[in-house]
């Protein structure tokens, strides 16, 4: 071989080295950065998963209560007002809900709170601790938010306590493995935030870390704050709508009550009662007898009775001239009775809509 052709040969590989050195220094950052990138994205999900998943858990609390206030325990970053906060903070102290490790035995310990074992992340680490960060937070029903005005709107202020709730968190993020400059030869440019690694315990380094550009002072990464909220508020009865017309207490009582002596129609009617009532008494009847006796429209008078298996109709006994039985709803119209019908031929029995196994309906 010629040694023209050999020194060709030469120079040919040695630009192929350099060229190889060079992609290989652009390709190492870019991979490093996609892993920090991928990181980041994964904790803003998870930010995200707290704040909508959690908001969810006030649709199913007792709004004729107010919300259930939390009783604390544990050491670790948990806390909040309402007890649907508590818990979720206890479940994402470690920022994901898959793995939830409370002490049942004991209940002085939460894993998830108080062990640093989920701070293993190669590249960056995330936290709710520093106080530009925001761990699961609710917002205390706003119950004028959906206020109906009216009767509807006095029903609502009298017997719920839902409205309108809005839960939100943010993290924050630091680098563990990034350099903060990359070939500081050539340019003293720095490229990514502080490197924490080698500072020191992962929940202190997290309090530290200052929001903000890098030029000016800036040394973590604050996640955009996540924000879920809903309009809830059941108006749901909690006890079981059982009562005869005998009886003048309970849950149910006390919402038919309330909307029966605050409708004007009901004021008309018990004034003209009272008109016809003192003419009654006047001329033809004894007043003090007549009360002792009557039912008096001032008052509601209601029935309603769970159609249970064992019973041949929904019904209940009233003392009147005597104990009888009436039915409290159209159960039959002496015409068809369609709900007698319906009843019997769908042998519905106490299975909801008939269906005994739900999963199959």
């Amino acid at each position: 071989m010629s040694a023209p052709l050999l020194t060709a040969r030469r120079r040919v590989r040695g630009a192929a080295s350099v060229e190889m050195a060079l992609s290989m220094i652009a390709l190492i950052p870019i991979f490093m950065y996609a892993l920090f990138l991928d990181d980041l994205l994964r904790y803003s999900l998870d930010a995200q998963e707290a704040a909508v998943t959690t908001i969810w858990d006030f649709t199913t609390q007792d709004y004729t209560k107010g919300l259930k206030q939390s009783g604390g325990g544990g050491t670790g970053p948990q806390g909040g007002s309402s007890n649907v906060q508590h818990n979720a903070r206890l479940t994402y102290c470690d920022h994901e809900s898959g793995i939830d490790r409370p002490d049942v035995m004991s209940g002085s310990n939460y894993a998830d709170c108080e062990d640093l074992d989920h701070h293993l992340a190669v590249v960056a680490h995330v936290c709710w601790m520093n106080d530009k960060a925001k761990q699961v937070t609710c917002e205390a029903p706003d119950t004028g938010a959906a206020s109906l005005g009216g009767l509807a709107g006095q029903y609502q202020g009298q017997f719920t306590n839902g409205g309108y709730i809005e839960c939100s968190a943010r993290a924050v993020v630091e680098n563990y493995l990034l350099p903060e400059q990359f070939l500081p030869e050539f340019s003293k440019k720095e490229l990514t935030k502080k490197n924490w690694k080698g500072e020191g315990n992962v929940h202190v380094n997290a309090q530290a870390g200052k929001e903000g550009e890098m030029s000016k002072g800036g040394n973590a990464y604050f996640l955009k704050e996540q924000r879920m909220s809903i309009i809830t508020d059941t108006w749901a009865l909690t006890e079981d709508a059982d009562i005869s017309p005998s009886d003048s207490s309970g849950e149910f009582y006390e919402r038919v009550d309330y909307v029966y002596s605050n409708v004007s129609s009901a004021w008309a009617m018990k004034g003209s009662m009272q008109e016809f009532r003192s003419a009654l008494t006047d001329e033809l009847l004894d007043g003090t007898m007549l009360y002792m006796f009557e039912d008096s429209p001032n008052n509601p008078y209601v029935s309603i009775h769970p159609h249970l298996a064992n019973m041949q109709t929904p019904a209940n006994t009233v003392d009147q001239e005597g104990s009888t039985r009436y039915f409290n709803q159209e159960w039959r119209d002496w015409d068809n009775d369609k709900n007698q019908d319906t009843y019997k031929h769908g042998q519905r029995g106490e299975w909801y809509m008939g269906c005994k196994d739900p999963e199959s309906c």
